[in-house]
């Protein structure tokens, strides 16, 4: 019983972190303004189709229905209302972005491309690093993580940086066709947008397995990744 407290114990830790390191990771590849990830692309791609339209369609409204059709897919994949704790993540997540953006570093500048490509490199690896901590919590956090591994139950793919990316590249299709239809011909992929598509699955993977072979990753709850 008392192994079972602490090994809780341990796994809420990690969520926390896990929390706090990848929404550092966010804010600070999105301070670098040196491009998008895939699904940011399509948000981009999105608000830019239907804001004329609309007139009150925003980039944080389009990434929200991009979510929440994924909250949706897992819930469905899954069955269980375990899976619903995402809705917490995703505010959670979010909510710390805005604390780093607003309270922590509201003085926050790049002044070069020199600081840009060091504030989204250094952000990359957080990001990769508190996505790992959410994994091993067990808790459902990310939820990109969460759909993907939703995915690869459905699709019997046993490889997570394959569905990962599977994912990725798909926020990119939809960033595509999004464009044609504004006419922004999706002029938000960037060279660095295709390379985060691909590197997120296999750096979180690698930490995920570097930290599992440690002494503390022998406390945690085997899973698959």
């Amino acid at each position: 019983m008392k192994e079972k407290i602490l090994a809780s114990r341990y796994l809420l830790l990690l969520y926390i972190v896990g929390v706090l390191t990848a929404s550092l990771g966010v804010f600070l590849m999105k301070s670098s303004t040196l491009g998008l990830g895939p699904w940011g692309v399509a948000a981009f791609e999105l608000n830019a189709l239907l804001n004329p339209i609309l007139g009150f369609f925003t980039f944080g409204t389009a990434s929200t229905i991009h979510t929440y059709i994924m909250i949706f897919i897992i819930l469905v994949i899954n069955k269980n209302i375990k899976s619903a704790f995402v809705f917490v993540s995703v505010f959670l997540i979010n909510g710390m972005v805005d604390f780093y953006d607003f309270i922590v570093f509201p003085q926050w500048l790049i002044a070069n491309v020199g600081t840009a490509i060091l504030s989204h490199a250094f952000g990359f690896v957080i990001y990769c690093l508190g996505s790992a901590f959410l994994i091993l919590s067990t808790y459902p956090g990310m939820v990109i993580e969460e759909l993907t591994f939703a995915l690869m139950k459905v699709l019997k793919i046993k490889t997570y940086p394959i569905m990962r990316t599977m994912i990725a590249y798909f926020g990119f299709v939809l960033a595509f066709i999004y464009g044609l239809l504004s006419g922004t011909y999706a002029s938000s992929i960037t060279v660095l947008s295709f390379f985060l598509g691909v590197a997120f699955g296999p750096v979180i993977q690698a930490i995920v397995k570097s930290i599992r072979q440690s002494k503390f990753g022998s406390k945690l709850k085997p899973i698959k990744v």
